[in-house]
C-alpha cells in the first residue's frame, strides 16, 4: 500500500474511533478544605472505616444482610479529645457511592459529606480522607449522607466522642437505638422501593435485638455515663427502671444544674442525651415506653460487676421529661447571653402532601410512604428555598410543622439556642443541632452565621428527607462544591 493511502485510511481509523469513544467520566469531587494541625496541646488520631457489606446477627436466628463500617453496627466508637485533629480515611467496598458526614460537628464546609453539596460520593473501591479539628467535647456521630435513608437503614452509622482533654474515662458507654427494616433478612434483599423494606421488625441497641443485648456492668459506687443515641426513624421514650438519671449534656452540649428525674427520656432521630446514675449496687433496666411494638426488643441491662441480672418487670406508664422546662443550663451557646437581635429570620412551615393533593392519612409507625411529598413552605427539594445569610448574621429560623407527623429538624455546620416553642420563650439554654417539632406546634432556634459555606437543614426522619423535607443555607459569597446528580447520582438525604 502506498504511504499517502496508509496514512489517509489511519486518519480515517483514528476519527472514526474519536467519533465512537466515550467522554472521559471526570473524577469525582472529593471531601475537601481539610485542616492540617490540631489546636494547641493536641493531638493527632487517626482512624480507618471501611465500609462494606456484612453479616450482622441482631439475636439468635436473626441474621441480617447490613453495611457496615469496619463489619460492625454500629460502627467503631471514635474516641479523641477536645483539640484533637481526627484524620478519617474512608475505604468504599460497597457497590455503590457513599460518604461520611459528622453530625453535630462544626467542621470545615468540604469536610460535612453531604453528597451533591460539599462532594460527590467515594465511588466503588476508592478511597477518601476526612480531616479536621475536634472543638468541643460532646457526645456526636457519624453516618452516611449518600442516600441515607437506604444506607443508614442497612447500619452505615457509628459514634464519635470528643472527650474534655485531661479528664479520664470512667463507666461511659453509649447506647445506640435502631430500627430494622423486614427484608434484610432476606439472602438477597430488596431494593429500597419494594414494600419488603418499607416496615420493620424489631428495634436494635447497639446492634443487638433481646436476648442478645450485653448488659452494662459496674462496680459499687461508680457513677455511669449513659450516651444515648437515636440512629432510627421513630421517636423513643427511654425509661430507667426505679432508678433516677441526671441529663448532662443535649446533642453533646454540656449542661449544668439538671435536677434527677424518673421521667422517661424523649430521643428524636438525630438527637442524643446523656445521662448519669448514681450506681448504688442494684441492677436497673433499660426500656423503651414506645406505641411500637418491636421496641419491646430493646431492653438494656445496667446490673453490678458478677451480679446476675434479675428477669424484667415492667412497670407502670411515666410521663415524659419537658426538655424546655428541665432546668438544667447549657454552659455555652451560640446566641449572645441575654438576647440579641436577629439580622436574618426565616419560618420553615413542615407539611405532608400526598402526590394526589388528596388528604394525608396518619401513617403506621415505620411506614415509607412512598407516595408522599414532604415539603417546606409548599415546596419539596431541590426545589425548596435556600436561606442566604451572611457571615456574622444573627439567625433565628421557626419552623411551625403544619402536618402529622414528627420532624426532627437538623441544622448542619452549626448548633442553636432554642429560643421559643409554641410563641413563648424558653427559660434558660438549651443548645442542640437537632430539635423534633411535633404537630400543630412550632420551634424558634437561633444562632450565629460563623461557619461559610452551604449547609443542609432537613428532617432527620431520613425518609421525610429522601421524600423532599430538606434545603439549604447559602452564606453569600460561598461556593457550592458538589452537584445534585451528575455522574455519581449524588443524592443527599
Amino acid at each position: 500500500m502506498r504511504p499517502r493511502l496508509v496514512a489517509c485510511v489511519a486518519a480515517l481509523a483514528i476519527a472514526a474511533a474519536t467519533c465512537n469513544s466515550q467522554p472521559a467520566m471526570r473524577p469525582p469531587v472529593p471531601a475537601s478544605g481539610g485542616e492540617l494541625s490540631p489546636a494547641p496541646g493536641g493531638s493527632v488520631r487517626s482512624f480507618d472505616l471501611t465500609a462494606a457489606p456484612a453479616k450482622v446477627e441482631l439475636k439468635p436466628g436473626l441474621v441480617v444482610s447490613a453495611w457496615a463500617y469496619n463489619g460492625v453496627v454500629p460502627g467503631p466508637v471514635l474516641r479523641v479529645f477536645d483539640g484533637d485533629l481526627v484524620r478519617v480515611t474512608l475505604r468504599n467496598h460497597l457497590s455503590v457511592g457513599t460518604t461520611i458526614h459528622w453530625h453535630g460537628l462544626a467542621v470545615p464546609n468540604g469536610q460535612d459529606g453531604v453528597a451533591g453539596v460539599t462532594q460527590d460520593p467515594v465511588p466503588p473501591g476508592a478511597s477518601a480522607t476526612y480531616s479536621f479539628v475536634a472543638r468541643g467535647a460532646g457526645t456526636f456521630w457519624y453516618h452516611s449522607h449518600q442516600r441515607g435513608s437506604y444506607q443508614l437503614d442497612r447500619g452505615l452509622y457509628g459514634v464519635l466522642i470528643v472527650e474534655p482533654r485531661g479528664k479520664a474515662v470512667g463507666v461511659d458507654h453509649v447506647v445506640v437505638y435502631d430500627e430494622w427494616p423486614i427484608g434484610l433478612e432476606m439472602p438477597s434483599p430488596p431494593p429500597a422501593s419494594d414494600p419488603a423494606m418499607s416496615a420493620y421488625v424489631t428495634v436494635s441497641v447497639n446492634g443487638r435485638s433481646g436476648d442478645a443485648i450485653a448488659p452494662i456492668r459496674f462496680a459499687s459506687g461508680q457513677t455511669v455515663r449513659l450516651r444515648l443515641l437515636n440512629a432510627g426513624y421513630l421517636v423513643h421514650f427511654v425509661r430507667v427502671e426505679d432508678t433516677a438519671v441526671t441529663v448532662v449534656a443535649f446533642d453533646g452540649h454540656e449542661v449544668r444544674g439538671g435536677r434527677p428525674t424518673t421521667d422517661v427520656l424523649p430521643l428524636g432521630p438525630g438527637e442524643r442525651i446523656d445521662v448519669e446514675l448514681a450506681a448504688n449496687g442494684q441492677a436497673t433496666w433499660l426500656a423503651l415506653q414506645d406505641p411500637f411494638p418491636p421496641s419491646g426488643d430493646a431492653l438494656l441491662a445496667v446490673a453490678p460487676e458478677g451480679a446476675p441480672v434479675p428477669a424484667f418487670t415492667p412497670s407502670g406508664i411515666r410521663p415524659v421529661l419537658d426538655i424546655f422546662t428541665y432546668g438544667a443550663q447549657a454552659s455555652a451557646s451560640p446566641w449572645p447571653k441575654g438576647g440579641g437581635v436577629p439580622t436574618r429570620t426565616f419560618t420553615l412551615t413542615l407539611s405532608e402532601i400526598s402526590r394526589t393533593r388528596a388528604a394525608l392519612p396518619s401513617p403506621m409507625p415505620g411506614m415509607e410512604m412512598g407516595d408522599v411529598s414532604y415539603q417546606i413552605n409548599g415546596a419539596a427539594f431541590p426545589d425548596t428555598p435556600v436561606l442566604e445569610v451572611s457571615l456574622g448574621d444573627l439567625v433565628t429560623i421557626k419552623f411551625v410543622n403544619a402536618g402529622r407527623q414528627d420532624h426532627p429538624m437538623h441544622l448542619h455546620g452549626h448548633a442553636f439556642q432554642v429560643l421559643e416553642r409554641d410563641g413563648m420563650a424558653v427559660k434558660g439554654l438549651l443548645v442542640k443541632d437537632t430539635i423534633v417539632v411535633r404537630p400543630g406546634s412550632s420551634i424558634t432556634v437561633g444562632f450565629l452565621a460563623d461557619n461559610p459555606g452551604w449547609w443542609m437543614i432537613h428532617c432527620h426522619q431520613l425518609h421525610h428527607a429522601a421524600g423532599g423535607m430538606m434545603l439549604l443555607l447559602r452564606y453569600q459569597g460561598s461556593l457550592r462544591l458538589a452537584q445534585l446528580g451528575g455522574p455519581y447520582q449524588s443524592t443527599p438525604d
